[in-house]
């Protein structure tokens, strides 16, 4: 019996890839972006045969195997230019950047090089940013390629098709935790309350007093270690009384959430609020 083999070679490859990184995520990828070109690079790309494609937390850009594009008509840099906006919930939050709604993301490459980070510094910090005079996180990404004609304009350029990965890194905001108390018998004697852990290492009692904006008058205590905001936490905190033998409490304190992240002006810090009633 005589088989049949068929080779199937792919079109295209991928040409580069853009991914966005967040360590205030449990699996640290930046999701929720949406891009758009300039009308320049979106004619490059269509001349060029490339697709632009949306990923889990960036994009790629896929490009045709034609030997058309071997031509010296199709060397030379490359100058592509994408514009974003984050639309994550709470993003300013949680993310190392100045707190402010109006702001413009500048990231560009320095080199024609696979693994290379869109910024300076370890992490997006002021030297990528601008003002806006519109609200909203927005940015622009610029990225020149083929300086080498490495990718068109050349007859190597459709054999070694080395794939470009090109990555934008966001810090989480360092906060402090404050657990707000309150109760709605207004005689409550809060000076007998702590917070602890788990196995009672740690007894945290140090609370004051301060009312909201709402009116509503709050017993607060502040964890003095400062830790980087995340998604998710494991420590676990307890809210007891020292002089409840009888029928011992326990409070369990639940985890702090982004949407309660704020800057507080007076001491001069970033605080994750939880509000709790006893």
């Amino acid at each position: 019996m005589t088989y049949n083999t068929y080779n199937f070679v792919s079109k295209f490859y991928k040409l580069l890839n853009v991914k966005f990184f967040h360590n205030f995520y449990k699996d640290n990828l930046l999701k929720g972006i949406r891009f758009s070109s300039s009308e320049e690079t979106s004619q490059l790309l269509d001349s060029h045969g490339i697709i632009f494609k949306y990923i889990e937390n960036g994009f790629t850009l896929i490009s045709k195997l034609d030997p058309k594009f071997e031509s010296p008509s199709y060397g030379g840099e490359k100058t592509l230019i994408f514009n974003f906006k984050i639309n994550v919930s709470n993003f300013l939050n949680f993310t190392d950047i100045p707190y402010n709604s109006s702001q413009k993301l500048i990231f560009q490459n320095t080199q024609d090089q696979s693994n290379e980070k869109l910024h300076t510094s370890f992490f997006v910090d002021d030297d990528n940013i601008k003002s806006h005079e519109k609200d909203g996180i927005v940015g622009q990404i610029t990225l020149t390629i083929n300086f080498k004609n490495q990718f068109f304009g050349s007859q190597e350029a459709t054999k070694i098709n080395n794939e470009l990965d090109y990555s934008i890194h966001f810090n989480s905001r360092k906060i402090k935790f404050r657990y707000n108390f309150y109760s709605s018998n207004q005689l409550v004697d809060f000076s007998s309350y702590f917070i602890t852990d788990e196995q009672n290492t740690i007894k945290i009692e140090n609370y004051k007093t301060r009312t909201l904006a709402s009116g509503l008058r709050v017993f607060y205590i502040i964890i003095d270690d400062p830790t980087f905001a995340s998604e998710t936490y494991s420590k676990k905190l307890y809210l007891k009384k020292e002089d409840n033998f009888l029928s011992p409490f326990s409070l369990f304190l639940p985890f702090p959430r982004a949407e309660n992240i704020s800057f507080d002006e007076k001491e001069n810090l970033f605080f994750n609020d939880i509000f709790v009633k006893v």
